[in-house]
């Protein structure tokens, strides 16, 4: 009788010490702005978008959104990237992504993506 009730005791105390709310909260997801690697300009696209490339940090790594800052007819634009995931490869891959430049004044653009500090893969899309 005894060793049934000390199996049962041991077992409770199992289940409780792996509770999910006693484990540290894991906060596995990461934004960060990545470099531009080169782009394929606007006009040689099928649809108008500039296809940018980037490179990530590891596996984990995808496109998450593009910041822009507009000056007159210049628009300087970064990649932000996001990580997902604990567990990652260690590789540093090629993503791409597609900026759809949707101005409808006319006139010529400047789009300057973000490839190092003070250094940039410049479009120039005109608008008629």
């Amino acid at each position: 009788m005894r060793k049934p009730l000390t199996f049962i005791a041991l077992a409770v105390f199992a289940m409780v010490g792996c509770s999910k709310k006693n484990a540290p909260a894991q906060d596995c997801v990461k934004y960060e702005k990545v470099n531009v690697s080169r782009i394929d300009k606007a006009s040689s696209g099928t649809d108008g978008a500039t296809t940018v490339y980037f490179n990530v940090n590891n596996g984990c790594g995808q496109f998450h959104k593009f910041n822009e800052k507009k000056s007159g007819n210049t628009r300087t634009i970064t990649v932000e990237a996001v990580y997902k995931g604990c567990m990652c490869t260690m590789d540093i891959p090629e993503r791409k992504a597609a900026y759809n430049f949707t101005e409808k004044t006319p006139g010529t653009y400047y789009l300057k993506f973000v490839s190092g500090e003070n250094d940039y893969q410049i479009d120039t899309v005109i608008v008629k």
